[in-house]
């Protein structure tokens, strides 16, 4: 079992890499994809059996809840729900009920963690180097003449999101080793650290040439929420800094954003702001408010959208670049309601985390709902929700340096025998 479970946390970012085979239909992300989780799977299996025990809470009710939810909108709208988008949509969710009831306890968690990033060297280097030869480009941009890099992976949106994601799952594995009294700092394990050091270097390098702005906002709430609960002063330095580099590189930051800066001076229409994310989620919701009651209650269907523009029929939407409305046109007020609910109970069980345990794990939780919010993020993109909710799984993974059990969640999370 925990052979299975290594072979995910560090096979899984690998599967990101884009290398254009085919396989039964699937691209190899899609194919590796349905191969982690049927290791998944196996896990989970293997666990209730050995164990004869089963793991459950409230945030696993709501997310059986919304699984069973969108299972029941393919049946009901099978013309225009797609099996693979009803996958996607799911899968990552299960993936936290896995990850809660087959890993033991926090240290065989930060063992997992630390695969994770190791498997995230692969591409990570692979793409810088790609970057730094001029190749793995996607795109010139044609308004601002940027030159968008995608490196190993199928599209600079891609590159970036992982970058951002692994900058933050190496800050929370910093912080674990650190308050872990059985644990050294990473700071002493020298090989470890200057690793570590390297790899978010050119991590960071390739999030910037991706300029995917999603991910460079959530990073930054991602560092700003943390420093702010737990060094201020440095919080401090880190702001002037990045101020000055703001006055030193305005031109770059305009270039940038130059569309976000355009609508808020005036010069451009407020639609326009954000590569028109109002106008989308403005005709998404007149599309939505015209629905059948019935449709309103379960959205158009899972996997029902288009690109932004397109000439579509009648309840057919445009992608929304917003994850929580996403939600709501293709599950409707009850599937937006079911995952508001989800979103709620995990940053009540977050709550329950003490010290900068709780701000890193927060500061990933408002990082994350922040990207959510303002693009397709850590919902609609499949892989990237299946490696976070196994990383979040960690706020309910005993703590075997606790013997008390909260008397809260006592009838939950201290789990039921059969």
């Amino acid at each position: 079992m925990t052979f299975l479970l290594s072979l995910f946390f560090f096979f899984r970012p690998i599967m990101f890499i884009d290398i254009g085979w085919l396989i039964f239909g699937l691209n190899i992300t899609e194919f590796f994809a349905v191969f982690a989780t049927i290791i998944l799977i196996c896990a989970f299996v293997l666990r209730v059996v050995v164990s004869k025990q089963l793991n459950i809470s409230i945030i696993d009710f709501f997310i059986m809840f919304f699984i069973v939810w969108c299972s029941f909108i393919y049946v009901l709208y099978i013309d225009t729900s797609s099996p693979k988008d009803v996958a996607k949509f799911t899968l990552p969710f299960f993936t936290y009920i896995v990850m809660k009831n087959v890993i033991k306890d926090r240290k065989q968690y930060m063992q997992l963690l630390k695969l994770m990033i190791f498997g995230f060297a692969i591409p990570v280097f692979s793409s810088a180097i790609l970057i730094l030869q001029g190749m793995g480009l996607d795109r010139v941009m044609y308004w601002t003449g940027l030159y968008r890099f995608q490196g190993v992976y199928v599209n600079p949106h891609n590159l970036g999101h992982c970058m951002a994601f692994l900058l933050m799952i190496m800050a929370i594995y910093s912080v674990l080793c650190y308050v872990d009294p059985d644990v050294k700092d990473l700071r002493k394990r020298k090989l470890l650290f200057l690793f570590f050091i390297t790899m978010g270097l050119f991590a960071l390098y390739c999030l910037y040439k991706s300029y995917v702005r999603t991910c460079l906002l959530g990073l930054g709430v991602f560092v700003y929420y943390y420093l702010f609960k737990i060094n201020k002063r440095l919080l401090l330095v880190l702001t002037g800094v990045l101020c000055l580099l703001g006055v030193l590189f305005a031109a770059l930051l305009y270039t940038i954003f130059f569309d976000m800066i355009d609508a808020a001076q005036g010069k451009e229409r407020a639609d326009y702001f954000g590569s028109g994310r109002p106008y989308i989620w403005k005709h998404n919701l007149n599309e939505f408010s015209n629905l059948s009651l019935d449709r309103m209650l379960a959205g158009v269907g899972v996997g029902n959208r288009r690109a932004e523009g397109e000439v579509t029929k009648k309840g057919v939407i445009w992608n929304s670049h917003n994850d929580f409305l996403e939600v709501m046109m293709q599950t409707g007020l009850v599937g937006l309601f079911l995952y508001l609910a989800l979103q709620i109970c995990i940053y009540r069980r977050i709550r329950r985390l003490e010290g900068k345990v709780l701000f890193v794990f927060l500061a990933l939780f408002y990082a994350v709902n922040f990207m959510n919010f303002v693009s397709n993020s850590y919902v609609t993109r499949f892989g990237l929700g299946q490696l976070f909710y196994a990383v979040l799984a960690f706020i309910e993974i005993p703590d075997s340096t606790k013997k008390e059990v909260d008397e809260e969640d006592s009838s939950f999370t201290s789990g039921i025998s059969y």
